[in-house]
């Protein structure tokens, strides 16, 4: 047993030492331990410890690149605690691309431990989610659990609870609404252009609503959408959890589907999901399609919008979430507070502490519940001081994560999309 062990150990290290390039042309030499990324990084801020931060993870990424360190459990702890917030990048001034040397160091350590099975079963249910045979069974499943009070009285049993499921179940709150959506929406009245919308997996599912008010507002300012079926997952899971290899598969399957001529910016909804695509690497078609991505506040905001189009008044306070890609990667914070200052009547403000995560950090934090949960405490203090009638943003998972806190709280606060409460406000055209 001993042999055969020292000779998977073997294996584990030579895996290792193949991928050693790879941080380094990440970009980890870059750092020159300043200090200066400390007191911007969420798990530092909570733990004050060295190993929790920016620097810190640097220094033990560096190490296992020259194999003065082994990846032990805590290593890995250290490196899997980061929310990949990427707030140090806005700050540092050596310019290091912290989230591609953190997606490097977990990819080389997934060669010496490869995904368990239970991770593979959830990252392939996410690509399933965005096949629409899947994606429209799982959204009747969950409407019928609703709707039938399956759900309300499992809450009320405490069964969720005992199963530890009372988190999860508690951010499908909002109703599901199973959807199908067509492969091209007409533009009404003058024709400007032809975009593209990218629907996602996860807010396909549980965000139909704010995809659907997308196109409504898009073919109401003339333009044609398009939604491509064959799109898929962007891949930010996988990346994240050092599955390269799907995630470069998802990159492919996506650049088959947006690269076409005649569309002129490919349209998110989900601030995540954008981050992603806009880093899209490779050949031309990949590079193509990342140089139009573009989140639809920013898009909406940048237009010129047709005369006769406008917003009916909403006399209630609005407090705006910046969620982590949007502010750090795409850096496009300030769209939804412009876009929403449109709507007559309505009092828009920022969350406090916005520069910082709620915690929700796509699967984060249902690995790490402890230290999400505790970010996402800071939110929930944050709304009771601006005491706002709508929390908006522009990330679907952060949106839910926040939900189930706020039911949680016995907070009754909205959280709704940006795109959505300019929906709802559009004034509908002269003569209806």
């Amino acid at each position: 047993m001993k042999a055969v062990n020292s000779s998977v150990r073997a294996t584990q290290l030579e895996g290792l030492a193949q991928s050693t390039t790879n941080i380094a042309r990440a970009g980890a030499g870059r750092c020159v331990a300043c200090g200066l990324c400390l007191p911007h990084c969420p798990t530092y801020r909570k733990t004050k410890f060295e190993a929790e931060s920016p620097r810190g993870r640097i220094a033990l990424i560096l190490a296992l690149d020259k194999g003065t360190l082994e990846p032990t459990p805590q290593f890995e702890s250290h490196l899997s605690q980061c929310l990949l917030c990427r707030a140090c990048e806005s700050v540092c001034p050596a310019a290091v691309p912290f989230g591609d040397v953190m997606d490097a160091a977990r990819a080389q350590l997934l060669t010496a431990r490869p995904v368990s099975m239970m991770g593979k079963i959830g990252l392939h249910a996410v690509v399933l989610l965005t096949r629409n045979p899947w994606a429209a069974s799982v959204a009747w499943i969950l409407w019928c659990y609703q709707k039938s009070g399956l759900q309300s009285l499992l809450r009320k049993a405490g069964i969720l609870r005992h199963l530890g499921l009372a988190e999860m179940d508690a951010e499908f709150s909002s109703p599901i609404t199973p959807t199908r959506f067509a492969s091209h929406y007409p533009a009404q009245g003058v024709r400007r252009g032809t975009v593209a919308l990218f629907t996602g997996c996860v807010a396909r599912l549980t965000d139909a609503p704010t995809l659907l008010a997308s196109i409504r507002l898009l073919t109401r300012l003339g333009y044609d959408v398009r939604v491509p079926p064959q799109q898929t997952c962007c891949g930010a899971l996988h990346r994240h959890a050092g599955d390269t290899r799907t995630a470069d598969k998802l990159r492919h399957r996506n650049r088959e589907a947006f690269d076409r001529d005649d569309i002129e910016a490919v349209i998110t909804a989900a601030s995540g999901c954008a981050a992603t695509l806009m880093e899209y690497r490779g050949d031309g078609p990949a590079s193509r399609i990342a140089a139009k991505i573009t989140d639809i506040s920013e898009f909406l905001e940048k237009i010129e919008w047709p005369r006769g189009i406008s917003l009916r008044p909403l006399p209630k306070r609005i407090a705006v979430h910046d969620p982590c890609t949007l502010r750090n990667v795409m850096h496009a914070t300030t769209a939804p507070y412009s876009l929403l200052r449109r709507i007559p009547q309505t009092e828009v403000v920022e969350l406090p502490d916005n520069a910082f995560c709620c915690g929700a950090a796509g699967a984060y934090h249902l690995e790490h519940k402890a230290m999400a949960r505790s970010l996402r405490h800071d939110k929930l203090d944050s709304l009771h001081r601006v005491t706002p009638d709508v929390l908006a943003t522009s990330n679907p998972g952060c949106a839910m994560f926040l939900q189930a806190g706020l039911r949680q709280a016995g907070l009754t606060i909205e959280i709704v999309h940006p795109v959505t409460l300019l929906d709802r406000q559009l004034a509908p055209p002269a003569g209806n």
